[in-house]
């Protein structure tokens, strides 16, 4: 196996010395003649030369890496926010660690320590620990955190949230404006604070309407990775729409706490011979890329994900190029009416 080329080979070949040839490389701004410049990357390039990134940060030139600590890559949610994050990161010449925690903790945990070690000087995290000691430590040691869909008691770096409280009543809302009276609410673990949130949105929608809450219609699957670890949110969505079935639930409609739960739960009802929307209703969350080509297309609440990437993006070069503090932001829902919900009498006897 042949070694690695150095910058002392590049400077050998162009016929400079080592630091004339790491300015030329490395330093646009220092004053290097053009034609020597122009020599020593064309010697770079001949000799296919890579810069060694861990040696450049130990010189004090920084590294150029950001962490992006998330849950789960298949949610399409998380693979839009990353393409926003990594667009913004790019054209500002930075460069994506990308950490799939599976939603255990105790990987977070390690992912977090790694980037640590590596002299990572931001993260974004969108976490499923409810520990906060871990992110206080690295906070105080000079790590940043940009919190990404996620809120952690205790820790009080910025963050980009959606609002998934107004999100839920607002979803709960329109149910009950088409007629629904018994609304089920199904989601995965409530363990993350945004689906606490958007059970606290759909519990007030309830009762704001003179509704009650039925522990029956709420429906929570705690299956983990493991037992599905290429599409979790859909194979939850078809156990809790099994479920749904065999406790013949008397809920005419469903709010999804994401939109590929809402699809796992569609799929199984219409494979069991139960219509959508004509015998229940199901509404999403997300409005990820083929909410509106699913058949039929499904009705969801809109949740800018490619933005919110780059908002966190932003957000988090901001405070380390500037060694200021963001300010948290707080994106507003938008329903996206499609063809999932049909309306429904709240009186059958009156139409008898």
């Amino acid at each position: 196996m042949s070694r690695q080329t150095t910058i002392r080979d590049v400077a050998k070949l162009a016929g400079v010395s080592v630091a004339t040839a790491s300015r030329a490389l490395n330093n646009p701004d220092y004053p290097v003649n053009a034609k020597l410049r122009q020599k020593v990357k064309e010697a770079a390039e001949q000799l296919e030369y890579v810069p060694n990134v861990m040696a450049r940060s130990l010189r004090g030139d920084g590294c150029r890496d950001i962490g992006l600590v998330i849950p789960n890559v298949s949610n399409p949610f998380y693979l839009q926010a990353m393409l926003g994050i990594n667009d913004v990161l790019a054209k500002n010449s930075y460069d994506m660690i990308l950490c799939n925690t599976m939603r255990d903790a105790g990987q977070e945990r390690k992912f977090l320590s790694r980037l640590y070690e590596r002299q990572t000087r931001g993260v974004i995290l969108s976490s499923v620990d409810d520990n906060a000691q871990l992110v206080q430590r690295y906070s105080k040691l000079g790590m940043k955190f940009i919190m990404l869909d996620q809120m952690i008691e205790g820790v009080d770096s910025p963050g980009i949230n959606f609002d998934s409280r107004a999100g839920a009543r607002m979803a709960v809302n329109y149910l009950i404006e088409q007629g629904h009276r018994k609304i089920a609410f199904a989601t995965t673990e409530m363990t993350r604070w945004t689906r606490v949130e958007m059970y606290e949105g759909y519990r007030e929608a309830l009762l704001m309407a003179g509704l009650p809450l039925e522990k029956e219609l709420v429906f929570e699957c705690a299956m983990s990775h493991a037992e599905a670890p290429g599409d979790f949110e859909m194979q939850t969505g078809c156990r809790i729409a099994e479920d749904f079935l065999k406790r013949n639930c008397p809920a005419t409609a469903v709010l999804c706490i994401n939109d590929m739960l809402a699809i796992g739960m569609i799929r199984t009802f219409l494979q069991s011979g139960k219509r959508v929307p004509e015998d229940v209703s199901v509404m999403g969350f997300d409005d990820i890329p083929f909410a509106g080509a699913f058949i039929p297309p499904l009705t969801t609440v809109h949740y800018p994900a490619v933005e919110t990437g780059r908002l966190a993006a932003l957000m988090l070069l901001d405070v380390l190029e500037t060694q200021g503090m963001a300010i948290s932001m707080n994106l507003a829902p938008r329903l996206v009416i499609r063809s999932t919900v049909a309306p429904r009498d709240p009186d059958p006897l009156r139409s008898l």
